[in-house]
């Protein structure tokens, strides 16, 4: 069939954006959130945004682990989200 679009189109793949990257992302963007969370008023930090930080920045084998399972099923680059943690988020002296 002329009229007929080759296997490789770009019609043919999935979207981009599937349920369930959307969901991925809703995750990554609530540990964004809680990054962002506030100082108690007694200048301690929620235990939230101590863990959020830790992940987004992969201060550990295991959150790098974590963090990049998470960007993959979210469809984001795991390295940029961890360079731009580690600037958002500097590791305290």
């Amino acid at each position: 069939m002329p009229n007929s679009l080759p296997p490789s189109s770009i019609w043919t793949h999935e979207p981009l954006l599937t349920p369930e990257r959307k969901v991925w992302r809703a995750v990554l963007g609530q540990t964004y959130v809680d990054s962002e969370l506030a100082l108690f008023a007694d200048g301690s930090e929620p235990v939230e945004r101590i863990c959020a930080r830790s992940l987004l920045r992969a201060d550990s084998a295991n959150e790098r682990e974590i963090l990049e399972l998470l960007c993959e099923f979210a469809g984001v680059p795991a390295d940029r989200v961890i360079l731009w943690a580690r600037r958002r988020y500097p590791l305290a002296a």
